[in-house]
């Protein structure tokens, strides 16, 4: 006899052969054999729960948490899971914030919890776990006017007669809630200015790309939300911090190896920025080449591209048409510096790597979203305006895709639209990232499949190995699709019965025609398997 795991892709071939599209609407929608081996990690932003899933859409693991989400999620070696929580904050409340740090175990039982939250900072949409286990937090912080206003800012672009700069945090967790800040760097420490020549920080902003310049603006963002910075990353080999600012279009490097104190000083400025020199005055739009870019990150050691900096280019504020696309970036590093050119602009000029869909306007992701370099050539990317992963092989062409089930209306049914083609989704998600079976995490954990996330799965893509069949055994089933029973002629041997998510609910020996009653069982898709038969579909209605 077969096992029953295998019952789904014996279907998944005979009836597709080796075509794995599907009609589906949301779980799983493409599977190809080159798919990359994993389970996959998000945390939708219609609710509190964190998914692990396999290539199946079945899933692994769940984490129920007590708050929105605050963005970011992060699966440990050890098993374990970080995650961002949002919190309420009348003083401090935009897109991305969050203001908790929790830890969970495997078995979702809450290890810590650290609060960064209160009128004069939040805590907001990524974090880092070190690997001393300290954690770094992005967060805002508010100036009031006065401050502003003494530090050099144009008043006719101060709208909310207040900025929230971003600075970051290191905290090293005590106890279960309780934490200590150990490092810090501010972006306020760090400043420049050409409109008020009687501060200390004033100067020519194009001889300084260190430096941020206090009067940049991004077009239409004068707001308190100054900078918007929505990715942080931690590169221990250089043990420098990459971020991802938003509202100035760009990526920053700074660097970690510094005392608090020293961080307050030029060894806190910037190492390296890119993606939009306008910023210290050495370029046009011409130069631009980030557009609302989220997830910056180093590509692993030992991954195809290691050492480059890949980044998910949205496409928002695009002058020509708007457009996604996943780009990698190769700084280039002389003697320790990162270098520019003759005119002081940061190297490199242009991508490294770009991912263009075929034709570009048909992918636009606005805000959120990512992209991640895995190991053997694959690149995931997570649509996040959609809630829709996809992963593509080294010919560019997509082999698995996933749509997110979970709404801001609940869990979906297969078969209901949660996209809308021409806006967002109801299923957006921060962001997505996948996971060899070989982690670490998974080593002695029940990673046993369970049912899919969405109601009223349909697995039928999942391919798994083929199997020998004697299609010379003459018989017959029918009625099929059956309503009282379903007759079975010209067959001697034992059967299975199963339901839709490869249970076993029936089973028997047949040794002369046979009649099976499914009046007892609910509508829907079933399987029957018979010895040396290829799998039969059974429909009950």
């Amino acid at each position: 006899m077969f096992f029953k795991k295998i019952f789904f892709c014996i279907l998944c071939f005979s009836l597709l052969g080796n075509k794995n599209y599907s009609q589906n609407t949301v779980g799983l929608i493409l599977h190809e054999e080159e798919t990359f081996e994993g389970f996959t990690l998000f945390s939708p932003s219609a609710n509190s729960t964190v998914y692990l899933i396999d290539n199946c859409g079945k899933l692994i693991n769940t984490w129920e948490c007590s708050n929105k989400p605050g963005n970011a999620v992060y699966l440990q070696p050890d098993g374990s899971l970080f995650r961002a929580g949002q919190l309420i904050n009348q003083q401090i409340h935009e897109g991305g914030a969050g203001g908790l740090i929790e830890k969970y175990n495997w078995d979702n039982d809450l290890m810590w919890s650290f609060t960064y939250n209160s009128p004069s900072y939040r805590a907001h949409h990524d974090f880092q776990v070190l690997p001393n286990g300290n954690v770094l937090l992005l967060a805002w912080e508010v100036k009031e006017k006065n401050e502003v206003i003494a530090n050099g800012r144009d008043t006719t672009i101060l709208s909310d007669e207040k900025l929230w700069p971003e600075h970051i945090v290191e905290i090293e967790p005590i106890g279960v809630d309780s934490g200590k800040i150990v490092w810090e760097w501010h972006a306020w420490d760090h400043l420049i200015q050409d409109f008020d020549s009687s501060k200390n920080n004033y100067g020519d902003v194009s001889l300084h790309p260190e430096k941020i310049d206090l009067n940049y603006i991004r077009p239409g963002r004068d707001g308190r939300d100054w900078q918007h910075a929505n990715s942080i990353h931690y590169n221990s080999s250089l043990d420098q911090i990459l971020l991802s600012v938003l509202y100035f279009d760009e990526v920053w490097i700074i660097d970690h190896n510094t005392t608090i104190q020293e961080a307050q000083t030029e060894k806190g400025d910037l190492l390296f920025r890119w993606g939009n020199p306008q910023t210290y005055r050495q370029g046009d739009d011409l130069d631009k080449k980030l557009f609302g870019q989220h997830n910056a990150h180093w590509i692993e050691e030992g991954f195809p591209d290691e050492g480059k900096i890949m980044i998910f280019n949205n496409g928002a504020g695009r002058t020509d048409s708007l457009f996604s696309n996943v780009v990698k970036i190769d700084p280039i590093i002389e003697n320790g510096f990162y270098k520019k050119n003759s005119t002081g602009k940061f190297l490199p000029e242009d991508y490294d790597w770009v991912l263009n869909n075929n034709i570009p306007t048909n992918f636009y992701s606005r805000f959120i979203s990512g992209a991640q370099q895995l190991s053997n050539g694959n690149i995931l990317i997570n649509d996040g305006a959609h809630g829709t992963f996809f992963e593509i092989n080294k010919d560019e062409e997509k082999v698995w895709e996933y749509v997110n089930p979970v709404t801001i209306f609940g869990i979906a049914t297969q078969g209901n639209m949660v996209v809308n083609p021409i806006g967002e989704g109801t299923n957006t998600v921060f962001r997505a990232t996948k996971f060899p079976k070989s982690y670490s995490a998974f080593i002695g954990k029940d990673v046993l499949p369970q049912e899919p996330i969405e109601i009223n799965p349909d697995l039928s893509l999942c391919e798994l190995p083929d199997t020998i069949i004697n299609p010379s055994i003459p018989f017959k089933i029918f009625p099929n699709p059956v309503t009282t029973y379903l007759h079975i002629e010209g067959y001697i041997g034992e059967f299975n019965f199963y339901n839709l998510f490869g249970q076993l609910i029936l089973n028997g020996k047949i040794e002369e025609p046979e009649e099976i009653n499914v009046q007892k069982y609910p509508s829907g898709v079933y399987f029957l398997e018979l010895e040396n038969i290829p799998l039969q579909k059974i429909i009950i209605h």
